[in-house]
């Protein structure tokens, strides 16, 4: 089974060819950091609509860089939206 880890750094994915070379899943980047949207990935969305278009199944995640309580309930906060 293969699982993939992408974000933005990936560039474009071509998720069919994902797919037909045995990816079965993805866990992929919404951001990282605090509740901003200058800390969203800018991939997340196309990402996240082009694997499940192509049957693969996702996860998410964020990146988080929290050292105290406050940043860490602002990083859940980005990380549910």
């Amino acid at each position: 089974m293969q699982v993939i880890d992408v974000s933005y750094h990936n560039g474009v994915i071509d998720w069919k060819i994902a797919k037909d070379n045995g990816v079965v899943g993805a866990v992929i980047r919404c951001g990282y950091g605090r509740d901003f949207t200058k800390y969203d990935d800018t991939k997340f969305k196309s990402n996240m609509d082009n694997a499940l278009a192509n049957g693969i199944k996702v996860g998410v995640y964020l990146y988080s860089y929290a050292k105290d309580l406050d940043s860490a309930k602002s990083e859940a906060q980005h990380a549910n939206r």
